[in-house]
């Protein structure tokens, strides 16, 4: 029975009390179904429906009164202890910056890297925490009802850097005055996109899982070409732990796992098939020296015998002992240890304390996220914050062990802390989104249900592959 229009206008009313106008559909739902209840029970005790109608209404009170208690409860959730943890380690990490830059590069280092340095302290590190606090007060909602705006964004710059871009680093970098953008830090915002179009098909049922399926492989394959290995491995961790809770939770219906069962076996497949490349052939090499890299008859092994000589040679606190290795390799590449060797930089430098401090802290902020984002009752803000979640662990597991010296793929970035402009101001932007799906998450409603269709054409059941001739 729907609700009449008393119930309507009682709803209303409560609804005037509530500040918070993003939660009144909810508070307006949930108060016509209780009264509607109501209603319905005091109709079968034998009331005329006139008579039940208003002892719901005299049963929930002073519409007003209950508005204002409502009103107490209804607020947004600003989750401070998450904030100030972002906020703790992006301080951290404009302080590691200052620190390198005035201390330990040399005269000669500071005049080559001072503009990268001025743009890092002085541009990107104001931009990141602007995008941040945008990112937070900005409607999540926004990646369900408008899901191929970020994918088309990410198609555009990657047109835009391929037509228009500089080739440094085998890559094709977008240059827009003193700022190079840099294409392999785009890898942070593909699971993000996937998950806008990963949800729109949810509708669908169970063909909307196999499409979402074809689009994470469109992704992985713009990926190959785009960007990194850890871009791959990113993307495919984050998303394939999107798809199989989209299965555990029955997103998109049930007898869905046979589907991801063949997007595994298909994975495995192409894995195989793609060894027979030569960038993939290069790889496989690389992966078969990864626990002896000073084996590796390349040469590849270099860079990851470096930093296990620096771990081994570094103490609990204080700076490690002396290593004329890394002093060769400090004074060729002293950047690389401000970008993709932070950690282990920090552990031969100040010891082992720092560094497992700070991931420490990068592991609280994890915790604590997939802790709300289990609460979510919302299937977007459950997609949107273990997408993101997800993204952040994958970027901090290739971190540390390619710091630990497991080299297998360049790691993009480490949350909040490295150096590297772009990944920087997208890592602070994807925490803002994070923590607005935490703030408001609890008012955000699914209004379109699943649909499944009872006729279609071939279903699988039950073990059982079921072919329909009917309309």
């Amino acid at each position: 029975m729907n609700a009449s229009d008393p119930f309507k206008r009682y709803a209303e009313k409560v609804c005037e009390q509530i500040r918070w106008k993003k939660a009144h559909g909810v508070v307006a739902k949930e108060i016509e179904n209780h009264l509607i209840d109501q209603k319905n029970a005091y109709m079968d005790m034998g009331d005329p429906e006139s008579t039940a109608e208003e002892k719901a209404l005299l049963q929930m009170g002073d519409p007003v009164a209950v508005g204002a208690a409502l009103d107490n409860t209804h607020k947004p959730a600003p989750q401070w202890g998450m904030i100030g943890l972002v906020m703790v380690l992006f301080a951290i990490g404009a302080f590691i910056q200052f620190l390198f830059v005035n201390t330990i590069l040399t005269k000669e280092d500071f005049e080559v890297f001072s503009s990268i340095s001025a743009n890092t302290l002085f541009l990107f590190l104001p931009l990141s925490l602007a995008a941040f606090i945008g990112a937070y007060f900005l409607d999540f909602s926004f990646f369900g009802k408008h899901p191929y705006i970020l994918p088309a964004l990410l198609l555009f710059y990657e047109i835009l850097s391929q037509l228009f871009g500089t080739w440094a680093e085998g890559k094709m970098w977008l240059v827009v005055g003193p700022v190079a953008i840099s294409p392999i830090s785009f890898a942070i915002v593909f699971p993000l996109a996937f998950c806008g179009l990963f949800y729109q098909q949810r509708k669908k049922g169970r063909n909307g899982y196999f499409i979402g399926g074809i689009i994470a492989i469109v992704f992985c394959i713009l990926l190959q070409f785009f960007h990194t290995a850890g871009g791959i491995l990113m993307f495919g961790f984050s998303a394939g732990i999107l798809m199989i809770a989209a299965v555990k939770k029955e997103w998109f219906g049930k007898n869905t796992k046979t589907i991801l069962l063949f997007f595994v076996i298909a994975g495995i497949i192409g894995m195989v098939l793609l060894q027979f490349t030569p960038p993939v052939r290069y790889r496989l090499s690389k992966l078969a020296y990864i626990l002896h890299p000073e084996a590796d008859p390349t040469g590849a092994g270099y860079v990851p015998t470096i930093l296990r000589g620096m771990l081994e040679h570094s103490v609990f606190f204080g700076e490690g002992t002396p290593f004329l290795e890394w002093d060769i390799f400090y004074a060729v590449m002293p950047m690389d240890f401000r970008a993709d060797y932070l950690l282990t930089f920090l552990t031969y430098r100040y010891g082992w304390v720092v560094s497992m401090g700070l991931v420490l802290l990068l592991g609280v902020f994890l915790v604590l996220g997939f802790r709300k984002c289990l609460k979510q009752k919302s299937i977007l803000g459950q997609m949107v914050s273990l997408s993101i979640l997800c993204t952040f662990t994958a970027e901090v597991l290739i971190y540390i062990t390619t710091n630990l010296g497991f080299v297998y793929a360049a790691p993009i970035a480490l949350p909040f802390l490295s150096y590297g402009t772009t990944a920087l101001l997208l890592n602070m932007a994807l925490a803002g989104i994070l923590l607005s799906v935490f703030r408001t998450g609890e008012v955000y409603q699914d209004n379109e249900k699943p649909v499944f269709s009872e006729s279609k054409f071939i279903q699988w059941d039950d073990g059982k592959l079921i072919i329909s001739f009917k309309g």
